[in-house]
């Protein structure tokens, strides 16, 4: 471990100033100067040698590490900012529909597509049935059609993101099948961001794009009791 020791003057009135020397306390060679301090001149000047005291050094090494720290943090910081603000800035027209399906807590529907109920009225519109329900429903464009199915109370379906969708209806009385497009283009033919759909209308939908998210509303409350669904290869008339 190196040892410290200040060297005077040993005459008054000389030009000399103290000077600290660091020395080597394992093979006893001569002393290397910690700090020198001459007068000034064009040959001698004033300069910090190369050695450093413990406590110095100790000191540089906290700073260093702290800087080192900052920067670390600064950077991370930076870089999940930018990963969090990208990823909050996403559109959601960009997004694919098994990330909307994951963010809404969506499930398989049995006429194709994913649903999840998100309101069902307290205000009873009998003794069992609430007075009205909502839900949301997305439906991927390679599913095609989805299955034929009515229900028994008006149904009102609202456009709310991705691809328009076509929704056929019938009364399955040989008058055909009629279409609405459900999107967001209200200057387009026949389309709208809301169709209304009347109690026990048949009814099916297809994604005009990769998928569509809708919302749907009944009123009364949807009741299982009150829902029908066709056969995958039957339409109606």
């Amino acid at each position: 471990m190196a040892t410290f020791s200040s060297e005077f003057p040993s005459q008054q009135g000389t030009n000399k100033t103290p000077r600290l020397v660091c020395c080597n306390g394992n093979d006893g060679t001569l002393p290397m100067p910690l700090i020198s301090y001459k007068r000034p001149s064009i040959d001698h000047p004033q300069i910090c040698g190369l050695c450093v005291s413990p406590r110095t050094a100790q000191l540089l090494t906290v700073i260093m590490a702290r800087i080192v720290a900052l920067i670390v943090c600064f950077v991370s910081f930076v870089v999940l900012a930018f990963a969090g603000c990208a990823s909050a800035g996403k559109p959601i027209a960009n997004r694919s529909a098994q990330e909307v399906i994951r963010q809404l807590g969506l499930t398989a529907n049995p006429e194709k597509g994913y649903f999840a109920e998100t309101f069902r009225d307290p205000l009873a519109f009998n003794a069992t049935r609430s007075a009205s329900t909502a839900i949301y429903y997305l439906l991927e464009g390679s599913a095609g059609n989805s299955l034929w199915h009515r229900v028994d109370a008006v149904e009102v379906w609202h456009y709310y993101a991705g691809a328009p969708l076509t929704v056929s209806l019938s009364w399955n009385n040989g008058t055909g099948v009629r279409q609405q497009t459900l999107g967001p283009d209200i200057f387009k033919p026949n389309t709208s961001p809301q169709v209304v759909i009347k109690a026990w209308e048949w009814q099916r939908v297809r994604s005009l794009g990769d998928w569509t998210l809708v919302g749907t509303t009944v009123a009364p409350g949807f009741d299982p009791a009150g829902y029908e669904i066709a056969e995958a290869n039957w339409n109606p008339s």
